[in-house]
């Protein structure tokens, strides 16, 4: 017998036991597939940074005017040639690091590593 046995009984081990397995499965099926998580991050971020970069709030213009500079990274060429049309005032206030090349179905190409081919390697 082992020492769980010893001290709480048959019954109250095996009692023990059903409710662990019970809340481990209650926990796996809460729980999102792998990396679910990662890509909803990703979506919002990029979701945040098209608003950030085409409809700033005035407390972000006002910071932009203050001198600050916005590094935009992995936004499309597209994104990117749109906002520099769009908001051509606000050029001096924008960095582009990362920016993705699009085929004309307007989706990324992507190289022999299956990522994303970009204009610039980013910061190194």
């Amino acid at each position: 017998m082992n020492r769980i046995e010893n001290t709480m009984g048959p019954a109250a081990v095996r009692r023990r036991w059903i409710f662990g397995c019970m809340l481990a499965a209650t926990a796996l099926m809460c729980a999102l597939p792998v990396g679910a998580a990662e890509d909803s991050a990703q979506t919002n971020l990029e979701q945040w940074l098209l608003r950030r970069l085409n409809q700033p709030t005035e407390h972000e213009r006002v910071h932009e005017r203050e001198g600050n500079v916005y590094i935009y990274d992995g936004l499309t060429d597209r994104e990117v040639d749109q906002a520099l049309s769009a908001h051509f005032d606000r050029i001096e206030y924008m960095m582009f690091l990362g920016t993705r090349k699009t085929i004309p179905t307007d989706t990324a190409n992507s190289n022999v590593q299956s990522s994303a081919e970009t204009e610039s390697p980013g910061c190194m």
